[in-house]
């Protein structure tokens, strides 16, 4: 059955890892946030959304001015209640930076933000006209991807 598992989804067991002892990777990457000169844009992808999501729930580092996350399943994990910074339906707190949501809506594992906290999250569509699961892995092959951090920074 394990082996089964794990070609289902390999990363399965990071995520069960990080959502039930995920303190230390939180706090490792606040030290990292913390050291940085303004304006800092945070850019992450899958399990890395996540992690940087909760971080930047718990801890006010306001020298982020945008999270950028590709793939995420952020939002999924809020609303059903598995988010470990944030209770559904409590809000994003105010000093939460901006939020650029990219998504293939080939990927399964990537997730709309804008209806689960309004006004909050920017969701864009990037089609990597790869299928599932090649999709989750292509977001840092596609240009588009790059033209939307582009635009935002800007």
């Amino acid at each position: 059955r394990r082996a089964l598992t794990e070609a289902a989804h390999p990363a399965a067991g990071d995520v069960l890892r990080y959502l039930s002892r995920g303190e230390a990777v939180r706090a490792g990457l606040r030290t990292l946030l913390a050291g940085l000169e303004p304006p800092v844009a945070v850019v992450a992808h899958s399990l890395g959304g996540i992690i940087a999501l909760d971080t930047l729930i718990l801890t006010p580092l306001p020298q982020v001015r945008l999270l950028v996350t590709a793939g995420s399943q952020g939002p999924f994990l809020y609303e059903s209640g598995s988010l470990p910074s944030l209770e559904h339906p409590a809000p994003l707190p105010d000093h939460f930076p901006d939020w650029l949501n990219l998504y293939d809506p080939r990927d399964l594992l990537s997730y709309l933000g804008a209806g689960v906290f309004p006004g909050r999250v920017t969701d864009v569509a990037v089609d990597s006209r790869q299928p599932f699961p090649a999709a989750h892995s292509a977001y840092w092959t596609n240009p588009a991807v790059y033209r939307h951090i582009v635009d935002r920074l800007a």
